[in-house]
């Protein structure tokens, strides 16, 4: 391990942003009407947790970045020299393909496509798999969405994707 400075700008810039989203998250949670369901529980708890959350990773991850940087970083392991831009595009296609297709292919379509596209962003080669995986991964999540809670995803050209 390489002798490291005291703070690492880079690593506080990337803790102080998550501080700044966990604190958007909180502070935006409060334009949430409050009701409570059956359980006492209103609309607003898992926000509010996601941004405690992510605060609280920021602020570790700050603490780290100014005593030393942070820890457990495999400096000196190979595939950790630059960045994997061939992944970054494919997922980040994956991303903007499952937004522009969802409204006329369906939820179960496009989550396919976007989970075949993430696969293959990390690595994997074998495309047929990935698509059997998540056709019944979305399929699951799309009936536990609209039979289970009752909420409305798009169905897509067959009228149940």
């Amino acid at each position: 391990m390489t002798a490291r400075s005291p703070i690492h700008p880079g690593e506080l810039l990337i803790s102080l942003a998550l501080i700044g989203l966990g604190s958007f998250v909180i502070y935006g949670t409060q334009d949430i009407a409050e009701t409570q369901g059956y359980a006492q529980i209103g609309p607003r708890l898992f926000p509010y947790i996601i941004g405690v959350v992510l605060t609280l990773c920021g602020a570790v991850l700050g603490w780290h970045a100014v005593s030393g940087g942070w820890r457990s970083v495999p400096l000196d392991q190979e595939g950790h020299d630059a960045p994997d831009w061939r992944g970054f595009t494919v997922i980040s296609a994956g991303i903007i393909l499952h937004m522009v297709v969802i409204g006329w292919a369906g939820f179960i379509i496009a989550s396919t496509l976007l989970f075949v596209m993430i696969a293959w962003g990390f690595g994997s080669r074998r495309p047929v798999r990935d698509a059997a995986i998540a056709v019944v991964l979305a399929a699951a999540v799309f009936f536990l969405f609209t039979l289970g809670l009752g909420l409305s995803l798009p169905k897509g050209p067959f009228g149940i994707a």
